[in-house]
């Protein structure tokens, strides 16, 4: 079982829905899944080069309570947090003792000028 005083961050889980406006065209939207205290537990990040463009990634690493609707996220499901004005793609989602807790990888992705 986690330490409920290292829960000392308040970030927002939102989840993706495509919706098609009245000229046909796709609109993404982002709707507001659940507000969170979470522990912020791990960060590491690298630097490259991608068609003569440097870009940052960092990977961080949230600790919430078990929610349900987390269960089986993956990078192509459509979730992501946002904390201090950042936004992190979750990319996958970890049980954590017997549904106590969830430990929630996400990646963010910037351009380094």
């Amino acid at each position: 079982m986690t330490n409920p005083g290292k829960m000392d961050r308040r970030i927002a889980i939102q989840r993706r829905t495509i919706t098609q406006d009245a000229a046909g065209g796709n609109v993404e939207t982002w709707s507001l899944q659940a507000n969170a205290w979470a522990e912020k537990v791990d960060q590491h990040g690298k630097e490259s080069e991608i068609a003569n463009a440097d870009r940052a990634e960092d990977e961080t690493q949230f600790r919430v309570r078990y929610k349900s609707f987390l269960e089986g996220v993956t990078s192509a499901s459509g979730y992501r947090i946002t904390y201090k004005g950042q936004t992190f793609d979750i990319t996958h989602v970890k049980e954590g003792g017997r549904r106590d807790t969830q430990l929630i990888t996400s990646k963010t992705t910037e351009g380094i000028s």
